[in-house]
């Protein structure tokens, strides 16, 4: 299987690759971290996962959801 890099990913789905960071952070999106605990390492995305993860992503046209209630933020 064909892994990517956090660039090539990005490059492949057209997000930023600071997003794709905060995604694989959250766990969303399965990947290889490679590298010692705590140091700074590279990230490693399959082909496949990514694609799927894309593709459960899509929100079909048409779908209308519960908007979020609105929260009010006063000042003090």
């Amino acid at each position: 299987m064909t892994k990517l890099t956090i660039k090539q990913a990005a490059d492949r789905t057209g997000l930023s690759a600071s997003l794709l960071y905060q995604i694989c952070a959250e766990r969303r999106l399965p990947h290889f971290r490679l590298g010692r605990e705590g140091k700074r390492g590279k990230i490693l995305i399959e082909e496949t996962d990514l694609d799927a993860f894309i593709a459960a992503s899509r929100v079909e046209a048409g779908q209308v959801g519960t908007p979020a209630p609105l929260k009010l933020i006063t000042r003090k």
